[in-house]
């Protein structure tokens, strides 16, 4: 993994959320003034001058959410290459179009990409013998995916088996401090995941 790659992409990402929020602060501030001017005759036209700027910042903190659900689960599909090629050697399936002999083969190659993420995490924990969990931000990073997970299938609410200490409706609610905590969180993971992953295979070739 490229570290200057990343760290522009992060970087990409933080400034989006940031020049979002400066324009949403902005707005806002604008709006109390018009408040405090009293222009609003009733709170509810208040309230509802707010809806879209507050609109704007949800949107925008869920979509660095998945942006780095998207770079987390590429790094890992990246790690678990090398995995997935040397568990392939011991298969009869072709390990590559490369190698395929016919379109019949071709068919059957199914790329570390097609794989679920859970399958992913596992090649990479066994093949490197490390664990995931113990990585710094892996709980960080946890609670990303499982936010964008629930945004993408329930309309953000949480999963009541998963979550038995929630209440009914209750919604994941991602804030401003955790949409850059989740940016941080992205980077110490998947630097620590990459040096994890080069000290192990270094120690394989000796």
């Amino acid at each position: 993994m490229s570290y200057i790659a990343l760290d522009i992409e992060l970087q990409a990402i933080k400034y989006f959320l940031s020049k979002t929020l400066e324009a949403v602060d902005t707005e806002i501030a604008i709006i109390s003034e018009r408040e405090e001017a009293g222009e609003f005759l009733e709170l509810d036209y208040f309230e509802n001058e707010l809806f879209f700027p507050m609109q704007r910042e949800a949107i925008a903190i869920m979509a660095v959410f998945h942006e780095i659900n998207a770079l987390v689960e590429w790094g890992l599909y990246s790690f678990a290459s090398e995995p997935y090629r040397n568990a392939a050697q011991h298969k009869t399936t072709p390990k590559s179009i490369f190698d395929a002999s016919s379109i019949d083969e071709v068919s059957r190659i199914k790329p570390v990409y097609a794989l679920p993420v859970g399958k992913v995490q596992k090649l990479i924990e066994e093949y490197y013998e490390i664990k995931l969990s113990d990585l710094p931000s892996f709980t960080e990073i946890q609670h990303v995916r499982e936010a964008v997970n629930a945004f993408k299938h329930r309309r953000g609410f949480k999963d009541v088996r998963r979550y038995p200490d929630s209440k009914i409706g209750e919604k994941f609610q991602p804030t401003r401090e955790d949409a850059y905590q989740a940016i941080d969180g992205a980077k110490v993971f998947l630097k620590t995941l990459d040096k994890e992953c080069k000290r192990c295979a270094d120690e394989l070739t000796k």
